[in-house]
């Protein structure tokens, strides 16, 4: 375990980088805390969430993981958790890797006067603003989608889509579960609305986005889809008006091979064979034949082109 001590006027801030079970049990000793809610802090399933005992506050929040991976769709995968104990005289950070924020945080506290509220405070901006990076890439996707969807190149577009849709459903959850929190937390302790807006604003502007974005991919998913079913529909279309044209075709030739065939056959004795006419008038009986089917045909309506 890593940790980090700094000391101001009137509380100290102890923060811990991937402490052990055993190290877990010693803080919970050190600080006064339970020792189930801090053995279990750093359980991956926890979603953000705030739990207040009789002279401690407990949070848990998500923040974006550095090292999450480019295929991680869900919140575990995506986001790591920053814990906080803070007591009347002590703030206690928790997590299992690096991060950014406390990283910044650590550097300048030599330099800066915090309050226990101020440090809180910048710890949950800097944590809201670990998402500011994720969530342009999303919306960057989606618009490179949205050209691929207009332009119907295919390829992927369902995949991709998916996986944007899976990860803005995951962020949507935590800044859903971080709202909670802010809520929750000015009714059992005291903070200012001006620090409570100056959090709250990002975290706004987050669900916003986050709600946008979620839109507009269902949006252009469901366009995909309804253009493809269109593509298929035209194909279709176009197979059976080839089919009907061949259809129409095979009615007329029908009952002329019929009567080809009659007068083909090689039987010695067949008198319309000799009658000095008879060419001509089974031509015109086959004219006959095909103007009352063309007739017909015209009657039933086959010959309307259909309008998609």
């Amino acid at each position: 375990m890593k940790r980090f001590e700094h000391q101001w006027q009137d509380f100290k801030w102890v923060d811990c980088e991937a402490p052990g079970q055993e190290d877990l049990v010693k803080l919970a000793e050190e600080f006064s805390l339970p020792l189930q809610t801090v053995t279990t802090c750093l359980d991956p399933e926890h979603l953000p969430k705030a739990e207040f005992f009789e002279k401690s506050l407990f949070v848990i929040l998500r923040h974006q993981d550095p090292e999450a991976k480019p295929k991680a769709g869900t919140m575990q995968e995506l986001t790591t958790k920053l814990v906080f104990f803070m007591g009347e005289d002590f703030v206690l950070t928790i997590h299992r890797i690096p991060l950014p924020c406390v990283s910044n945080k650590k550097d300048k506290a030599s330099f800066e006067k915090m309050t226990q509220i101020g440090l809180v405070k910048s710890l949950f901006l800097q944590t809201l603003k670990s998402f500011d990076a994720p969530l342009d890439e999303l919306d960057a996707k989606t618009d490179v989608i949205e050209q691929r969807v207009f332009t119907l190149k295919r390829r992927s577009i369902l995949r991709e889509g998916y996986m944007i849709k899976r990860k803005i459903s995951s962020y949507r959850k935590v800044f859903k579960f971080t709202a909670d929190i802010l809520n929750k937390i000015p009714t059992e302790i005291e903070i200012s609305l001006r620090d409570l807006a100056q959090v709250k604003e990002p975290l706004e502007k987050h669900i916003f986005y986050a709600d946008d974005i979620q839109e507009e991919i269902s949006g252009l998913l469901n366009l995909h889809l309804s253009l493809m079913s269109q593509k298929t529909n035209e194909a279709s279309y176009r197979t059976n008006e080839v089919m009907r044209v061949l259809t129409v075709f095979s009615i007329f030739f029908l009952p002329l091979n019929f009567i080809a065939g009659v007068y083909g056959m090689n039987f010695e004795n067949m008198p319309e064979l000799r009658t000095h006419n008879g060419y001509f008038v089974t031509l015109a009986v086959m004219a006959l034949v095909v103007l009352a089917i063309t007739i017909w045909i015209y009657k039933k309506g086959w010959l309307k082109k259909d309008e998609l």
